[in-house]
């Protein structure tokens, strides 16, 4: 099965330079950084790639705290943006306060934890299948699909969905100019020409 990242999933995150602060220069409530945190994230949960518009709009999606708060050596973290991903509220509950990294300042361990997509690229981790099943390529790919369930079915049917419309705008690209250009007799196409772009 061939790998599909041409731009349908997990696109390359960068995060703005800094954050809205309060005029004392400390973060507001973490909830303030919603529309920013969706911004930075393309509007994606970070851990399933679900885009918003998929799993019924923003409303349907939630805060993330990457590194957990309730953690001990993240208290601090609670309203730092910079720990805040968007994430689709089954994958963020999956995840809870789990961090197999605690104690390290890496985000996971050997085989298990986390990974920040604004610092990796998710495409060098996983690889979509035809079917929309996601396979771990390396460490901890696999770990993330385990816990957050990332081949449930309602996620395989959108990466097939997203494929689907993938190769249709590639078959229409390749093809529309072409059949405008026999409708109007500036090229001509044999039957055989037109049914093979037809059915290809």
């Amino acid at each position: 099965m061939a790998s599909r990242f041409d731009g349908s999933f997990f696109p390359v995150l960068k995060r703005r330079a800094a954050y809205a602060t309060k005029q004392d220069g400390s973060y507001y409530y973490y909830t303030h950084y919603r529309g920013e945190i969706a911004e930075d994230c393309q509007g994606r949960c970070v851990y399933c790639d679900a885009h918003e518009d998929e799993v019924g709009g923003r409303e349907c999606m939630e805060l993330d705290h990457f590194r957990p708060f309730s953690l001990a050596e993240f208290a601090h973290l609670g309203h730092d943006p910079f720990n805040l991903h968007h994430a689709c509220g089954r994958c963020n509950r999956l995840k809870s306060n789990h961090w197999p990294a605690a104690g390290t300042p890496h985000t996971w361990v050997e085989d298990f934890g986390f990974i920040d997509p604004f610092v990796h690229k998710p495409s060098e981790f996983f690889e979509v299948k035809e079917d929309g099943e996601l396979r771990a390529l390396k460490p901890p790919a696999g770990y993330l699909i385990r816990l957050l369930a990332l081949n449930r079915p309602y996620l395989k049917v959108l990466r097939r969905r997203r494929i689907l419309n993938s190769e249709r705008i590639r078959f229409e690209t390749e093809n529309v100019p072409k059949w405008e250009a026999a409708r109007h007799g500036t090229i001509t196409m044999k039957t055989e020409e037109l049914a093979d772009t037809v059915l290809t």
